[in-house]
């Protein structure tokens, strides 16, 4: 009984490289084009991603996230990173425009104090001394 085609590791990584190129709707046709299932392909990818195609060490090999969870999922985390690292930056801008606003505010009310200190008073009219003269 025989058990299929057997492709060597050169022919598996053309064939990976040769589907994932592929655009939509072409893809089938480079799975007839090499007489290959789309299970093969899938499986392949696996190995690959998971770096046991090289190997042949596959054995017990088993993933828990198939390579397209993962891939998303690693989309996904390296998106939140990006968000991450974003608002990092904003906060630290936002602290240092404060800083400079809290020390302008600082230096404006010891303006403002050394003004009223050094300000001649003024003669209140009401008071009896502003009409001796």
């Amino acid at each position: 009984m025989s058990r299929g085609r057997r492709w060597s590791l050169a022919e598996k990584q053309t064939i990976l490289v040769e589907y994932e190129d592929a655009p939509e709707g072409s893809k089938a046709a480079v799975l007839r084009r090499h007489r290959v299932a789309l299970a093969n392909v899938h499986r392949w990818a696996s190995y690959r991603d998971a770096g046991v195609l090289e190997t042949g060490l596959r054995g017990e090999w088993r993933t828990q996230m198939t390579p397209k969870t993962e891939s998303v999922e690693l989309r996904r985390l390296r998106a939140e990173v990006t968000r991450l690292e974003a608002e990092v930056e904003q906060a630290r801008q936002d602290r240092q425009v404060a800083e400079a606003v809290a020390h302008s505010l600082g230096k404006a009310s010891a303006l403002l104090q050394a003004m009223l200190q050094s300000a001649d008073p003024t003669p209140d009219p009401s008071s009896p001394s502003a009409f001796r003269s």
